[in-house]
């Protein structure tokens, strides 16, 4: 089939979940033999989506600081009203762009410049999804997140990840009204839901009484890989290069934000060691300042020195900072299905995380699992890996083996059997 993907993800160099998530389905559809395309939002030809474009522009609150901002919002907000349908045309590049994960090639984008902002802003005024048309016979467009967008006359498949804004509305700056008005549509309109936990699909069926038939579960694999022997073998001068010792450190990845449980981990981790530092690897997102913004006033200096913010790192050196940890935490309030927690398992990582959402899905028995509302259990969670050899050997072990449940062959396999209920 010809399938079209929301949102040129393929060039971002900052990946997160859902941009992984897109290239890593692209990618598996050509390998199951249909013929894919991206949707494109940008701004200009020659240029890859914002992330805003397509992902937060249905999330965000509109930016009314200053003329300019307030101007372009109207703008934006108009043109929206004005347009209810608009044309996708296929767009040259020149192959510049380049992403890290295998799909697609560029050239197979099709342009419709703003049309993720013009369609956020169409569906928070009138409660309406803007049409899109194309010169080409697309049989399928697939949504990997619940956008104000639709086709005419063409299946459509739309991957909800996680219901966060209804279950944890103080987590996220989405207009919650507009956000469920939204994914009710969507999934009225969608011939096949797809998510990536059966902790997600579950919260479907209660929380939006949709029929368990019409969703397919496929879990989302990683493409990080183990250090080869020589990339071992030299960890200890690539951790030299941000102060750190191999097994001497705890590590977390992931937005700093508030559903990601940063404060509470980071006064559990102090509790739990006197000297480990704690790495936070991932961007400043949403409310941060209240996760990290007061650490001098609330800890002190030398507590502060402790922790370690690297933000965004490349990702050979994720990989070589997930295989030098002692432990990844990540005991955030929910994910629908928490990535880094994945990644860290294929890399041997033992892993501390909560039992909310799809996190103990991913984990199984291979991790410490905790209330990640009570510091106290984080700390105990994370203070038993750090001084049980034992515990943390077996993990190491379990962690890998449960890894292999969410290969890159499964998730082909669970794609062709969903793509299966469209023929």
């Amino acid at each position: 089939m010809r399938v079209l993907i929301d949102g040129a993800y393929r060039g971002l160099t900052q990946g997160t979940g859902i941009s992984t998530y897109a290239r890593t389905l692209a990618a598996t559809l050509t390998q199951l033999g249909h013929d894919v395309h991206w949707l494109s939002g940008a701004h200009a030809a020659g240029k890859p989506d914002p992330m805003s474009d397509a992902v937060h522009a249905a999330d965000e609150r509109p930016d009314l600081s200053g003329p300019r901002n307030y101007l372009q919002t109207a703008l934006n907000m108009a043109t929206g009203l004005l347009r209810p349908s608009v044309r996708a045309q296929k767009l040259e590049l020149d192959g510049s762009i380049q992403g890290r994960s295998a799909g697609p090639p560029l050239e197979t984008t099709l342009l419709a410049p703003n049309l993720f902002v013009h369609a956020h802003y169409r569906h928070m005024l009138l409660r309406q999804f803007t049409e899109v048309r194309t010169d080409g016979q697309e049989d399928v467009l697939h949504l990997t997140a619940p956008l104000p967008v639709r086709m005419k006359g063409v299946k459509t498949v739309v991957t909800i990840h996680d219901l966060i804004p209804i279950c944890l509305p103080y987590t996220t700056p989405d207009n919650k009204r507009e956000f469920i008005d939204r994914v009710r549509t969507s999934v009225e309109n969608a011939d096949l839901i797809i998510t990536v936990s059966d902790a997600s699909k579950q919260e479907m069926v209660n929380l939006l009484q949709v029929n368990p038939a019409r969703i397919a579960v496929t879990w989302q694999p990683s493409d990080i890989e183990p250090l080869t022997d020589p990339e071992r073998a030299a960890l200890p001068r690539t951790l030299a290069r941000f102060g750190l010792e191999a097994d001497r450190y705890g590590l977390f990845v992931g937005a700093i934000e508030p559903k990601k449980n940063v404060r509470r981990l980071i006064d559990a981790f102090l509790d739990s060691h006197d000297t480990m530092p704690l790495v936070l690897v991932g961007p400043k997102a949403w409310k941060w300042e209240g996760e990290i913004g007061d650490l001098d006033q609330r800890l002190g200096e030398t507590a502060h020195k402790r922790i370690r913010i690297l933000g965004h790192v490349p990702h050979d050196d994720l990989r070589r900072l997930f295989a030098g940890a002692r432990l990844l935490a990540f005991p955030s309030l929910r994910e629908g299905f928490g990535l880094p927690v994945l990644e860290a398992m294929r890399m041997g990582c033992p892993v501390v995380t909560s039992h909310a959402g799809g996190l103990a899905e991913v984990a199984g028995n291979a991790a410490v699992i905790v209330d990640p509302l009570e510091t106290d259990s984080i700390r105990h969670g994370i203070t038993r890996l750090i001084e049980d050899d034992a515990l943390h050997a077996n993990l190491r072990a379990a962690g890998h083996a449960q890894a292999l449940r969410f290969s890159s062959e499964a998730y082909l396999d669970q794609l062709a059997a969903a793509y299966a209920r469209l023929a």
